[in-house]
């Protein structure tokens, strides 16, 4: 097939099909003659000509008779066969590269444009106003589609989003998307610092704490079409459960000993002993109330094109382009948008995610807004210090320095945050000694001395892994130099989060650095992240160090207050702080932009902003 044209992408009309098939000849002409000017005629037999279109001469002569049609050529043949022709070639690459960029941008075919950019050499100039262009197609974009008006918002991001079961969901951006596909039985109201009915309108439990009934709505709908009852609530909260559905936080429910639909709409919950984070458990997005008859049918493919219950339903999710639309019938109410459209836009196309258009932080964010044409006063900006931190763990299981507690003291005091944040900066914001921002730096953090290392300098190099994306590959890089500079040889390795997380690939490392961000249930984030089979520093502790922090978790679970289960996150920060089993590197503060006829945006604890309150002033 035509390397110019896109398979997976919707039926060109014949007139584009024909002008993308003639550029893909007409570039190779033009590299062919690349010291040749345009309007300087050229002489070249079609036999020459279908070499290097390698086609035959009779589509040869078809693609010369296109070439003239469209003007970008002047030809006139020669008389007889194999004579001389004359040919003019009247356009650059650039001309032709980046209307055809364009044109492929319009039709889905992000990939297709961006390489088309990298293959050819486009000038600085050329690139600008290829960007120039490129922004305008990002923001708030009204279209008219069979006499309706819909209101869109574009942005851009830097990887595809395939994985959106909430059984499964771990990372930031499928989280956030999570929440606008799905619902839970109920909510966390961060202003009101309180649970609120959301599918179930009301709850209640025993004096034991040991039932809990729910009451569902009526009248709610999955996006199939299908009435949500009791029994998807129950069928969602078993299959978490069952150690056959591997799901990472089967155990959030494991003081579960039952669920039962009562009938249609009544659930009732019953657990072993009393679990203080339940409704908190059950706010989660993992525990997203999911449709069991069409996962049955879909099994994997559940988790490219899930169907929830959320103000947002999923029609588009590829390579390329993933599409939110609003679901009318919502029962909270009708989103203001009509669409979402997220473009993926490669990190890996050289630099084509000019800074002054796309967010490199790794995430969703409204600076992907931003065009530097528009007046600055027309732009409204937020910022918000994330819940979380960066931190470097160690890997107390695998022989090597750093099984030894001095290794692990020297290396912190080496690092001065502040340095690390000042040379990487991005994001970068504050050194952290916790995960929490209002942390105090309790052991003094690093002072940047170097002498510390001899004694391991005649060990093998030292395997530092993290994960692809969100800065990880800068900071390991900082990492590495800064031990090498001390006798220490590291190598990195940067692989994709999913392989980071599989047991058998993170014991290869001795270290790894990564970073975790909190929602707004952050307690339950925390303990989340302590419990969970796929954190990248539980997986990493010794037996013992384990069983002192279950321990501590085991009792923030009968806290009734957040002030007692916040005392006991803290002793588990004491323990790894004393045994230098993490070190906390730095905060990061998400800032986005956008423009001041974008109206209800507020940015949550992931830094993101909820689509359905979006609404624009034109």
């Amino acid at each position: 097939m035509d390397p110019f044209l896109n398979s997976s992408a919707t039926v060109y009309v014949e007139r584009v099909i024909i002008s993308m098939q003639s550029a893909y000849y007409y570039l190779r002409l033009r590299q062919h003659f690349a010291s040749v000017t345009e309007g300087e005629q050229q002489e070249i037999t079609l036999a020459e000509l279908a070499q290097i279109f390698c086609c035959t001469i009779r589509n040869t002569k078809k693609v010369i008779k296109q070439m003239e049609e469209q003007k970008w050529i002047e030809w006139s043949p020669g008389r007889g066969r194999g004579n001389v022709s004359r040919i003019v070639l009247l356009y650059g690459i650039e001309e032709i590269v980046l209307p055809v960029a364009q044109e492929r941008i319009q039709d889905g075919d992000l990939e297709g444009a961006m390489q088309l950019l990298n293959d050819f050499s486009i000038t600085a100039k050329g690139r600008e106003h290829f960007f120039d262009w490129l922004s305008g197609q990002f923001g708030f974009i009204q279209e008219k589609i069979r006499e309706r008006k819909l209101d869109t918002l574009r942005m851009s991001f830097y990887r595809p989003i395939p994985a959106l079961d909430p059984a499964f969901v771990n990372r930031r951006t499928e989280s956030h998307m999570v929440k606008q596909l799905f619902d839970t039985l109920i909510r966390y109201d961060e202003k009101m610092d309180a649970f609120i009915p959301h599918l179930a309108h009301h709850w209640e439990v025993n004096e034991s704490g040991t039932e809990w009934t729910f009451y569902l709505r009526k009248g709610v709908f999955f996006h199939h079409g299908r009435e949500l009852t009791a029994h998807d609530v129950v069928w969602t909260l078993e299959r978490i459960a069952d150690p056959k559905t591997g799901s990472p936080y089967r155990w959030m429910l494991e003081d579960v000993e039952k669920v039962t639909a009562e009938k249609e709409t009544m659930v009732k919950i019953s657990l072993r002993r009393p679990n203080q984070l339940l409704l908190s458990i059950l706010a989660s997005d993992r525990l997203s109330i999911v449709p069991g008859d069409v996962i049955q049918e879909k099994g994997q493919a559940f988790s490219r094109l899930p169907v929830g219950s959320g103000p947002f339903s999923l029609v588009t999710n590829d390579l390329q382009m993933f599409i939110l639309e609003a679901v009318p019938t919502y029962f909270l109410g009708r989103a203001h948008l009509d669409r979402v459209e997220i473009w993926i836009v490669p990190e890996n196309s050289q630099d084509v995610r000019n800074e002054d258009y796309f967010s490199k932080r790794g995430e969703v964010h409204f600076q992907t807004f931003w065009n530097k044409l528009g007046p600055m006063e027309q732009w409204q900006e937020l910022q918000s210090l994330e819940k979380g931190c960066t931190y470097l763990a160690f890997n107390l299981n695998r022989p090597g320095p750093q099984q030894d507690i001095a290794f692990r003291q020297a290396l912190d005091r080496l690092i001065v945050r502040e340095k690390m944040i000042m040379e990487l900066r991005g994001n970068r914001y504050a050194p952290a000694y916790g995960f929490l921002p209002e942390n105090k730096d309790v052991l003094g953090g690093g002072v940047g001395l170097d002498g510390d290392f001899k004694g391991w300098s005649d060990h093998r190099s030292m395997q530092l892994f993290t994960y692809e994306g969100a800065g990880n590959e800068n900071n390991a890089e900082w990492l590495q130099q800064h031990l090498v500079d001390c006798g220490i040889r590291v190598e990195v390795t940067v692989l994709p989060i999913e392989e980071l997380k599989k047991l058998e690939i993170i014991q290869q490392a001795d270290m790894v650095v990564a970073g975790e961000v909190f929602d707004e249930q952050w307690v339950l984030g925390m303990v989340e992240f302590f419990k969970s089979d796929i954190s990248f520093s539980r997986q990493l502790w010794s037996p013992a160090l384990r069983e002192q922090i279950d321990h501590e978790l085991d009792a923030l679970m009968l806290e009734r207050d957040v002030t007692g289960q916040r005392h006991h996150l803290q002793e588990v920060e004491r323990l790894l702080r004393e045994q230098y089993a993490m070190l906390f590197l730095y905060h990061t503060r998400q800032h986005s932009a956008y423009h001041s006829a974008l109206a209800g945006v507020s940015l949550n604890a992931l830094g993101l902003v909820d689509y359905k309150n979006i609404w624009f002033r034109q």
